[in-house]
């Protein structure tokens, strides 16, 4: 230790252990390009319930910037705001290519209907990159590109499945060369 106190992490009716109620222990956050419009989306396609947003003037002075928002969809929340050079947040660099599908991360998020969610996200303007379909994890699933450059996997698993049986379905799959699922 460097000489600090032992710190100890607050349990109560707001927080469990350290992580406040309605939080799983990991939380990302995500620099969106337009993150108004990206909570709006979020919120009338997937079914998240915006939590908070904290605007601040633009750094051209033009208007305002989403610095924080917390989108709640259920059982883990996700942070997000526009790029702010001052912090640090740049978002990331895609190809020139605009039809270009190339991304850094995807973001996995289940649902009890991915058939509905996808048809939403997809008249909100989302490309869908992998149609619904069922896969051999016990997952229904699909691939989308959300109109903010951000690759999405929606899933509901259907087959309840315990996570051992899962894995060894995946692997069983990779094995065989990722057949197609068609």
């Amino acid at each position: 230790m460097n000489g600090t106190a032992h710190i100890v992490a607050a349990d109560g009716p707001h927080t469990v252990n350290g992580t406040p109620r309605g939080f799983t222990a990991l939380t990302p956050f995500l620099v969106v390009p337009g993150a108004a419009a990206a909570i709006d989306f979020y919120v009338a396609a997937f079914g998240a319930t915006e939590v908070s947003r904290v605007e601040v003037p633009a750094p051209d002075g033009a208007g305002t910037v989403v610095a924080h928002a917390e989108l709640d969809f259920g059982d883990g929340r996700l942070q997000l705001g526009d790029p702010n050079p001052q912090y640090g947040l740049v978002a990331d660099a895609r190809p020139p290519d605009s039809a270009a599908d190339d991304v850094s991360h995807s973001t996995a998020l289940y649902r009890p209907d991915v058939d509905a969610v996808v048809e939403r996200a997809v008249a909100r303007g989302a490309t869908l990159r992998e149609p619904v379909t069922d896969f051999v994890s016990g997952d229904r699933f699909a691939s989308l590109l959300d109109p903010f450059g951000l690759r999405w996997s929606v899933m509901t698993r259907t087959v309840d499945l315990s996570q051992e049986e899962s894995a060894r379905r995946v692997d069983e799959w990779a094995e065989a060369g990722f057949p197609s699922l068609d």
